[in-house]
């Protein structure tokens, strides 16, 4: 059994809870894109922890965490998080990470930095973590990859302290840092040919990061991350041909995405500083307070549909309890046509919202929020089959 879990908007749908709840039903839970960049917030009962690199991996079943290929690895984030663990857990995680991994280094943040400020007012508002450059060095085949550390580091780590120096005009530190996390993660590496086998002969949840809507080819771009963050990630993340049989699609019962970009159903002035506050809409890696609005029904169709999603988790439904009506999204005004399918992201700069209003609901077991879901559920074409009613993890109810 392979499936994978992933989110629907511009991320921040709660995919790291929902992964430690289904966690358990597997062998393994598997990262194949992204980087630090990613915040997952996983709430248990007497504490809390934030999975940047770490699979999210429920601490009280035995379940092992593969860190794949295509993830680009900030070690010293991930020792911190191994530690946290430890801390909370008494044990190691059973991690197993691909000697392919490329790695993040310190030049890549001043880059990402650099590049930012350049753009100036067309910033994508990235979370300067590396990402981009990281992937970049990947492309440009100058990356540092973990299998480097045991081979020419030295010779390769020189190479790139002059290449960053003429081409950026960045000076890189020494490497005595990197060397010291890396020797304490070692003991997790092992040669790809393994982390197939794993997937292969294993029950295995695939965990994105992101969103379908940030993703860099199908996304929001040029205001995406660096890498496919869509389900379509999986074949290059892991490497090879694997076969997936479920495709659960994480969304927000409203609607919110943090840095630059179109976002047509955006709540501007007190009613999204209402929505902020209620729903805690805070960056899990940056603190950023995050831009909130309106579930916007044309983009979950698209978003459905390139990510082949074949059924649906709703969150953060309980953070809309009491209010007195609920806009959703149903179409966009664009230059004075009605448009209701996204086949082009370009339309979203020149989109305004038309939306329809449903009557507030109190409790998950009223009938305006049953309507709610019959709603949702009959414009997207797919089942709703689990509801998050609370933060934390357990608060999961199937339908």
């Amino acid at each position: 059994m392979k499936s994978v879990l992933f989110g629907l908007q511009w991320g921040d749908e709660g995919k790291g809870k929902v992964t430690t709840f289904f966690s358990k039903g597997y062998d393994f839970v598997v990262r194949y894109s992204g980087g630090s960049n990613a915040g997952h917030t996983v709430e248990y009962e007497n504490f809390k922890m934030i999975h940047h690199l770490l699979p999210s991996i429920h601490l009280k079943y035995d379940v092992g965490a593969i860190i794949s290929n295509g993830v680009v690895l900030d070690i010293e984030q991930l020792v911190k998080e191994i530690e946290e663990y430890k801390e909370k857990n008494g044990k190691e995680p059973k991690l197993y990470i691909s000697d392919l991994t490329h790695v993040v280094l310190p030049h890549h943040k001043l880059l990402d930095k650099k590049i930012e400020e350049i753009k100036g007012k067309s910033a994508v508002g990235t979370t300067k973590k590396g990402i981009g450059p990281a992937y970049a060095d990947k492309v440009h085949r100058i990356g540092l990859r973990i299998a480097d550390f045991e081979y020419n580091f030295v010779d390769k780590w020189d190479f790139l302290s002059n290449f960053y120096k003429e081409m950026y005009g960045i000076e890189i530190d020494r490497y005595d840092g990197i060397l010291k996390a890396y020797e304490s993660i070692k003991k997790f590496v092992v040669p790809h040919g393994k982390i197939i086998d794993l997937i292969e002969n294993n029950k295995i949840l695939f965990e994105s990061t992101q969103g379908v809507l940030l993703d860099v080819d199908v996304g929001t771009y040029p205001f995406a991350t660096g890498t496919n963050c869509n389900t379509t990630g999986i074949q290059s993340g892991v490497g090879y041909p694997v076969k997936v049989n479920k495709f659960l699609g994480v969304f927000k019962a409203y609607l919110t995405r943090v840095g630059n970009g179109p976002f047509p159903s955006e709540a501007l002035g007190e009613e999204g500083e209402h929505l902020r506050r209620m729903g805690h809409e805070f960056g899990a890696t940056t603190g950023r307070p995050r831009r909130c609005g309106w579930l916007d029904i044309p983009l979950m169709k698209y978003a459905i549909k390139v990510s082949g999603a074949t059924e649906l988790v709703m969150t953060k439904s309980d953070i809309l309890n009491g209010f007195e009506k609920i806009p959703v999204c149903v179409g966009y005004d664009v230059d004075g046509e009605k448009i209701t399918k996204v086949e082009s992201m370009s339309l979203l700069d020149r989109a305004r919202p038309i939306y329809e209003y449903f009557k507030g609901w109190k409790t998950h077991d009223s009938q305006e929020f049953l309507d709610f879901v019959n709603f949702l559920e009959k414009e997207l074409e797919r089942k709703i089959s689990y509801i998050s009613v609370g933060p934390k993890v357990e608060q999961i109810v199937e339908l």
